[in-house]
């Protein structure tokens, strides 16, 4: 099946954005995807729901034959499965994408392949989430796919990088901060990862990302002497 992951440059306009938006699905459209994914979009996300059915219809117009998966949710999406042409696909956003115990859920559903919009709030959080991803894809599930948005500010979380990982596997990844569409072909009827297979070290700058976001104080990696 050819899958499509849309790379979206924020523009912080509704309009802009919506129209980029459906350009990027009309060329996944027309290059065959099956699939197409999308990332959270935060201008997008105070659309009304007239609005966001305008959008949804636009798109939908040019992706007919063609399953779409787009998130309007602000913050963290609550973290779901749901059946798609991948198989049972876990939708993950925000904080969740890095939490362990949501992610071990998602599997213990049944998971078959995943789609991550954790919302990179920095260049450097965006290398070190492509990096916890292809460490975690074996572990959790065959397809997993990153779509996010780049070209924005840290508290937007739209510094992200976009990425498909197959079978463990780097297969595409988003090359710089403009729009771009990745595409690749892939087997979606993989063998389920082996139970109890262990997840990496989530990197220091992701540890501490959840710290500051839960309120707590970030761990300190090295004795500190206060003589």
């Amino acid at each position: 099946m050819k899958i499509a992951v849309i790379h979206h440059r924020v523009r912080g306009d509704a309009v802009a954005d919506a129209d980029a938006l459906v350009e990027s699905a009309q060329k996944a459209c027309a290059a065959g995807a099956g699939v197409i994914v999308g990332p959270r979009v935060p201008s997008l996300g105070g659309l009304d729901a007239a609005a966001r059915e305008a959008l949804l219809a636009r798109i939908a117009g040019c992706t007919e034959g063609s399953t779409l998966l787009l998130s309007f949710v602000e913050g963290d999406a609550e973290p779901r499965v749901a059946d798609t042409p991948l198989g049972r696909t876990a939708l993950v956003g925000g904080d969740d994408c890095l939490r362990e115990n949501v992610l071990r859920s998602m599997v213990a559903e049944g998971a078959q392949a995943l789609v991550w919009r954790p919302g990179a709030e920095s260049e450097l959080q965006a290398e070190a989430i492509l990096e916890y991803a292809l460490g975690c894809s074996s572990a959790l599930a065959g397809l997993l796919l990153l779509a996010e948005c780049s070209g924005g500010q840290r508290h937007d979380g739209c510094c992200g990088t976009s990425a498909i990982i197959h079978a463990g596997e780097l297969v595409a990844e988003a090359t710089g901060p403009d729009d771009e569409v990745l595409f690749a072909e892939v087997e979606v009827s993989l063998s389920p990862p082996e139970p109890g297979m262990p997840l990496p070290a989530l990197p220091p700058i992701l540890v501490q990302r959840l710290a500051v976001h839960e309120g707590r104080r970030p761990p300190v990696d090295y004795p500190a002497d206060l003589s």
